[in-house]
């Protein structure tokens, strides 16, 4: 019995925009499973319909080739969504229909749930059917949270699926104590109004605010909000300085509304793992589905709106801060070497 992981070719040299992809590579692979290379291509507006069409070829070899290479009783692991153009991903379908039918263990470890981030109701009903495609062939689902399953079964999935909690953050050592600006709420990210407009309407209060990402508009930005550059990934937690990290998502600080928003309600932001993979203690919206992890292990606060911080902020004591604090090292250095997917696989069985 062998076990298999789809890794996209090219992952794990890459690290923008891919971070959680590759720490699960590389968490499964350390555990003893063989990657199954794909070849990938990115959902990029300036990809053309010729070059999408122009790597069908490959991704079917590469797909035919696991087919041809797994056998009865071995186990493929699928991060999904396909790191394809969505229209090519389905293409991989017959493949992994042609397995279970011989009897490889399917499983699947969810990354997005793209139904439900997407504003446009065609599209949405367009990956509803896409992705129940992909999951009813599962034998096993790892899910984001309790939240994400809920909403799985409501769709009529009947399979096992595990709750991951939250995201692993892969890096090297133990979290080391850092001269930080203890006043600061930071936030990392893409920046852009699209993706993140609340922070072009931040409350000016005595609150300050340290960003961290790329795509930010300067002259947007409130007197209490300062830029300190955008940095990959894996340099990110050299530099990020902050007594909190901000979750939020969306055009509005009073709530996080929008499709970017909303989406808060069923997933894990992976920027909440970057956080306290830092040992920095998160404020999130208490509506979001991970307010539930941040609750039940005391690595932050909860809010409804960011008008509300100056008052929780300046309720929290020195011992309640650093028992939060203690309690976010802990859990981060469990992040940095990859605990949560390995304890949920280990639970679920190999």
């Amino acid at each position: 019995m062998k076990k298999y992981c789809v890794v996209e070719k090219g992952l794990l040299e890459q690290h923008a925009g891919s971070k959680a992809r590759c720490d699960a590579a590389q968490i499964l692979i350390e555990k003893g499973w063989e990657p199954a290379y794909v070849n990938p291509i990115k959902v990029r507006t300036n990809v053309s319909y010729f070059e999408r069409v122009k790597v069908i070829p490959g991704f079917l070899n590469d797909w035919r080739k696991i087919c041809s290479e797994t056998r009865k009783g071995d186990s493929l692991l699928i991060q999904y969504p396909l790191d394809m153009y969505p229209k090519v991903a389905m293409l991989a379908l017959k493949y992994i229909k042609k397995m279970k039918e011989k009897g490889v263990r399917v499983r699947m470890l969810i990354h997005d749930i793209d139904s439900l981030r997407t504003g446009d109701p065609g599209d949405r009903v367009w990956y509803q059917e896409a992705e129940k495609s992909f999951f009813q062939l599962a034998d096993d689902i790892i899910a984001h949270n309790e939240k994400m399953i809920e909403y799985l079964r409501s769709i009529g999935l009947r399979q096992p699926i595990a709750s991951l909690g939250i995201f692993d953050y892969l890096i090297d050592g133990e979290i080391r104590e850092k001269e930080e600006n203890q006043e600061a709420v930071v936030i990392a990210g893409n920046l852009s109004r699209e993706k993140a407009g609340y922070i072009y309407c931040l409350p000016e209060t005595q609150v300050h605010y340290s960003l961290y990402g790329p795509n930010l508009e300067k002259n947007g930005i409130g007197r209490n909000v300062s830029y300190q550059g955008s940095f990959q990934p894996d340099k990110l937690p050299e530099v990020l300085k902050g007594k909190f990290g901000l979750v939020w998502d969306g055009a509005f600080a009073d709530h996080c509304g929008g499709e970017f928003g909303e989406y808060m309600r069923y997933n894990n932001p992976h920027k909440t793992s970057l956080y306290l993979a830092c040992g920095i203690p998160v404020i999130v919206w208490e509506e979001a589905a991970i307010a539930d992890f941040v609750k039940e292990k005391q690595v932050g606060i909860t809010v409804n709106n960011l008008e509300e911080l100056p008052e929780k902020l300046g309720s929290i004591t020195e011992d309640v801060y650093r028992r939060m604090k203690k309690n976010t090292v802990e859990v981060g250095n469990q992040l940095r070497k990859g605990g949560m997917l390995q304890a949920v696989i280990d639970k679920t069985g190999e």
